[in-house]
């Protein structure tokens, strides 16, 4: 009776799973399935002191849609700065002879204003798209508006012309040539009229560009987690219920633990980075630095699951797992366009887009091996390693007094 009565239990499990994963799985996705873009980021540098410059800088953050927010530069070398921090991915441009260049479109010599967009394509893919979308949209209507601007003040020194001539065509007999004149008057030369259809001339221009590496750090994420968890793994179960001879044995074998990361570490970021190269066609400015960038996380991520275990034991390793699962959006979206939940409560602390956001600054930012991603993961290697060592003293101390 008692084992039917355990065996009854199993069918219980499945709704447990469900609860259990849907409340796991669910959040993990949302940032995938519900893209709620919000405020990203996008310059503004007006160097126009035209009417037309001061005015749609004044305008332009005002009827932005709610999805992007307008950051004013006062130069382009601030805006540049920005872009390598990161802080924008994208930037509108009108330069100091806007204006100037609007009004000559009226005069003998026109010459087209030029409005120039920036897309920070290193800084994430997808908002780089929405932001050139959004920027290229806003232009067009930019152009809509002054062109029928332009066109309804000849419109009016139309009429004036005809009120002027009218007179003159009155006083003519039906069927004279002149009559029918003042149909064919207007103050626009032909060779002008899709210079005042299309005033503004576009020109996108793209800063830290991906070119075929937008997905790098898609396509090393699985392998470098993967490795580093089932590392740790090996390391743990290798010294569980081991016996030792001696203290030396056990420092000896203690020492080896504290290198194997290492050794799994460089091997990776090697044989990975080649077979990008191979498999996927990446073609590195330089293959030593991302191979040595990887190296870096394994090893960081390594020290840091192998500490968790050894002071939490084998069960804690679910806790890795599902860090899997949260991190894909984390390393494929901005947080502009996250849900708040996720963006608020899951983004900021999540491992793997450290690991990000570090590889895109080695392939198009700085592209230094150390630089302020790198070494957040060497402090998480140290910390890890001394953790890890801290437990070895106390299994040995536990062991010297028994």
């Amino acid at each position: 009776m008692n084992k039917l009565k355990n065996s009854n239990r199993i069918f219980i499990l499945p709704i447990i799973v469900a609860l259990v994963f849907g409340l796991i799985i669910m959040p993990a996705i949302m940032p995938i399935i519900k893209v709620d873009p919000k405020d990203v980021p996008i310059g503004l540098v007006v160097t126009d002191e035209g009417d037309i410059g001061t005015t749609l800088a004044e305008e332009l953050p005002k009827n932005a849609p709610d999805i992007v927010k307008f950051i004013q530069y006062d130069s382009m070398k601030d805006l540049k700065v920005a872009m390598d921090e990161r802080e924008v991915y994208g930037a509108l441009e009108l330069p100091s002879d806007f204006s100037s260049k609007v009004a000559t479109l009226q005069t003998d010599s026109p010459q087209k204003a030029t409005v120039n967009i920036y897309i920070n394509e290193g800084a994430n893919m997808s908002a780089a798209t929405l932001t050139e979308t959004v920027l290229t949209n806003m232009v067009a209507m930019l152009n809509k508006q002054l062109s029928t601007q332009m066109l309804t003040a000849v419109e009016d020194q139309t009429e004036q012309m005809k009120e002027q001539l009218e007179p003159v065509l009155q006083a003519q007999e039906d069927g004279s040539p002149l009559a029918e004149i003042g149909d064919l008057i207007s103050p626009i030369q032909p060779s002008k009229v899709q210079d005042f259809a299309n005033p503004i001339v576009l020109e996108v221009i793209k800063v830290h560009e991906t070119g075929d590496l937008g997905n790098a750090p898609t396509a090393f994420l699985t392998i470098t987690w993967i490795v580093s968890l089932i590392g740790a793994v090996m390391l743990y179960l290798a010294g569980t219920d081991r016996t030792f001879r001696s203290k030396a044995e056990k420092m000896k074998f203690n020492t080896i633990q504290s290198v194997m990361p290492f050794v799994y570490a460089l091997a990776t970021g090697y044989v990975a980075t080649w077979y990008s190269t191979w498999i996927l066609g990446f073609e590195f400015e330089s293959f030593n630095r991302i191979a040595l960038y990887i190296a870096i996380c394994i090893a960081a991520f390594t020290f840091m699951i192998f500490a968790t275990l050894r002071w939490l034991k084998l069960p804690s390793i679910a806790i890795f797992m599902v860090l899997m699962f949260f991190s894909m959006a984390a390393v494929q979206m901005p947080a502009e366009m996250m849900p708040a939940f996720y963006r608020d409560y899951i983004f900021s602390w999540l491992p793997l887009r450290i690991y990000a956001d570090g590889l895109k600054e080695v392939l198009f930012f700085s592209k230094d091996l150390i630089n302020s991603y790198s070494s957040i993961l060497i402090w998480i290697l140290i910390i890890g390693l001394v953790l890890v060592w801290i437990k070895n003293i106390i299994e040995k101390t536990h062991e010297q007094e028994t």
